[in-house]
This record gives structure tokens, C-alpha cells and sequence, in this order.
């Protein structure tokens, strides 16, 4: 499957593909550690979140910020933010302060970004949820990050939600999960994946139809 850029791969994903089937493909090429840990609770704000794209990452650190700006670095990030990038946001430590708010949703769908994703708290919540920006988060928070903490690396491998990420790395998320996509198989993924999404709207086709679960299984192999 030919796309003109990434960005409208990335739309194609998100209208298409759903992480279940992305983490079994995964799984049957060896790669077990690709969904985020359902353990880490990070959510979307609204169930019909979806995004997809490449990473750009975000860490966080418990820090007594004085009169240093807390928000350099986010800022930085945010301002080079490239249409099709997710911003993937987590801490060295347990938070309690929202590490995403409205504001910076709204410049990140400003200039293009897919979602967020936040192994920790956000802010904001009913203002993201009604401008439908697409933001995963362990749940909300109303304590600002000022004096609390502070982004501390930019652009570097985290841990996020147990799994260990690496910025430029394909993700997707949607209701029930997050999944990361290794580089080095992430063409054969997608293409997988393209191609069994067509075989399950077949086997619904016929499971509608009233066909026997033998016989659909016998002929696709998928349920």
C-alpha cells in the first residue's frame, strides 16, 4: 500500500487499524513488549480517541523549579512540533500535577500533532474532550506543575507505561490500548495489518450472514 506522505499513512491508520490487531502481528513476529502495560492505566479522555504517528518525548522530573521556567524545554518541543507527530509525555517519578493542559493541547493540533499520550496526570480535561484532541492519560489533575516539576529531556528513550520507547518510533492509540511499532518492522506491520483488517471485514461480512464460525474459520483463519 503506496501513500502520497506519512501524515496521510497515519490518517489511513487511525481510520483503519485498531491496536488489538496491531499488538497480535506484532506478537507473531517475536515483538512482546509493544503494547503499553494495561497495569499503567494511562486512558483516552473520550472513547472515540484515536491517534497515530511518530513520537516525540517528553520527561519529566520532580523538581522545586524557583524562578527557573518549568516549561523551557515543552515549549522548545512544542514550537517543532511536525504535522504527524504524537507528543509522548512521562516523569522520572510518580506525579501528582498535570503534565499536559488545554493550552499546550491546543498548540500541539496547532501545528499538526496526531495526540498525546501522558503516563501521568493532565489538566484541562473538559476543554481537551470538547476541542476532540486526542489525549491518553492516567486521569486528571488540577495541581499545576509550577515549583513541582519540570521537563528535563527532550527527544530521548523513556519508559513509558512499562515499555521502553524511542523517539521516531510509530505508535498507535485508541480505546483499548497503545501500541509502539519497532522501526525496524514497521513497514511489515503496516502492511499486515492493512491486510488483516480486509480479512476480518470479510469474516464480519459472513458472521452477519449468518455463516458457521467452523466455516469462516476453516476459510480465514481469523476470529
Amino acid at each position: 500500500m503506496k501513500f502520497k506522505n506519512e501524515l496521510e499513512m497515519f490518517k489511513f491508520m487511525e481510520a483503519v487499524f485498531y491496536s488489538g490487531a496491531l499488538s497480535d502481528i506484532l506478537d507473531e513476529m517475536g515483538q512482546t513488549q509493544c503494547a503499553a502495560s494495561p497495569h499503567a492505566l494511562v486512558r483516552p479522555l473520550f472513547p472515540q480517541a484515536i491517534c497515530a504517528g511518530r513520537v516525540r518525548t517528553l520527561l519529566n522530573a520532580p523538581m522545586l523549579t524557583g524562578r527557573e521556567n518549568p516549561y523551557r524545554l515543552a515549549i522548545a518541543l512544542m514550537d517543532s512540533l511536525q504535522p504527524g507527530e504524537v507528543v509522548l509525555a512521562t516523569s522520572t517519578a510518580p506525579l501528582e500535577s498535570g503534565i499536559m493542559g488545554e493550552l499546550s493541547a491546543t498548540a500541539m493540533k496547532s501545528r499538526g500533532a496526531r495526540g498525546c499520550l501522558v503516563d501521568g496526570y493532565t489538566r484541562d480535561a473538559r476543554k481537551i474532550v470538547q476541542m476532540r484532541f486526542p489525549v491518553f492519560a492516567k486521569g486528571v489533575s488540577p495541581i499545576d506543575t509550577t515549583d513541582r516539576a519540570a521537563v528535563v529531556e527532550c527527544d530521548q528513550p523513556v519508559l513509558f507505561a512499562g515499555r521502553r520507547v524511542f523517539p521516531g518510533q510509530i505508535v498507535f492509540a485508541d480505546l483499548d490500548g497503545i501500541v509502539f511499532i519497532p522501526k525496524e518492522v514497521e513497514a511489515e506491520v503496516i502492511k499486515e495489518a492493512a491486510r488483516r483488517v480486509r480479512a476480518e471485514n470479510k469474516v464480519r461480512t459472513a458472521l452477519k450472514a449468518k455463516a458457521k464460525v467452523s466455516d469462516v474459520w476453516e476459510k480465514y483463519h481469523v476470529m
